[in-house]
């Protein structure tokens, strides 16, 4: 049997005549050697294989995976509870922000230059932080309703708003701290005690969820927040 006479280029794979200097297929320098007979040698198809592209089986398997994957995520999703109360709409789902709309960052920083110039302006300052805290801005938002607290103390509903931007942030001691101190000092506010009663859902600590959200319902179970707090009550008891 006839020895084929081929140089396989070392970079991608392509096999070459043996009186070619160059890889036909990338053009990297090539080592003359003998291979072995054609039967044997690598064709294009597999040599294209190894230089990235993936067996078929292995690309129907990433496919089938993918979208297990997703389907798991989407079902992991549907049981999430719903955030935190946002500025007092407990029923309304929050509106998704993109922080590089043009408008919401003129207004923002057209608000800011107005604080800035005038930071006894409890009014508008408060505007403000509501602005940032509806624009997803929740740290700097925290740092605004700290400001006209200080303003305003006894603000109970600026008070909530702050400890859900807490919560936003991550920091969920802080977020219950807050607003726990709602409800010592008003011990009726309703929307503080449906707001710790998803934290403490979404801290895992069912208990303490549920006496929360118990007492909501307890204020008034015809309300929107004493409704959302029975649904969510019903479906984590």
């Amino acid at each position: 049997m006839n020895e084929t006479h081929t140089v396989v280029c070392s970079s991608c794979g392509v096999v070459n005549a043996s009186d070619r200097s160059v890889c036909s297929g990338c053009g990297s320098p090539l080592v003359t050697v003998d291979h072995l007979p054609s039967s044997q040698t690598p064709s294009v198809k597999q040599s294209k294989s190894r230089a990235g592209q993936l067996p078929q089986w292995i690309k129907a398997l990433l496919v089938v995976f993918g979208l297990f994957v997703v389907v798991v995520i989407v079902m992991e999703v549907q049981q999430m509870p719903s955030g935190a109360v946002q500025r007092n709409q407990p029923a309304a789902a929050s509106e998704e922000h993109n922080h590089s709309d043009p408008t919401i960052i003129s207004q923002i920083s057209a608000m800011e230059t107005q604080v800035t110039a005038d930071p006894k302006n409890a009014g508008l300052t408060l505007q403000f932080a509501n602005l940032l805290h509806d624009a997803k801005f929740y740290p700097r938002a925290v740092e605004m309703y700290k400001k006209y607290l200080v303003l305003v103390p006894d603000n109970y509903d600026a008070c909530v708003d702050l400890g859900i931007c807490y919560y936003e942030t991550g920091d969920l001691a802080q977020a219950v701290k807050e607003i726990e101190s709602v409800v010592r000092k008003q011990p009726k506010h309703q929307m503080a005690m449906f707001n710790l009663g998803v934290i403490q859902l979404s801290a895992q600590n069912l208990a303490e969820s549920n006496r929360w959200l118990k007492r909501c319902i307890e204020i008034d179970p015809q309300s929107t927040a004493g409704l959302r707090a029975q649904q969510i009550l019903q479906q984590h008891q």
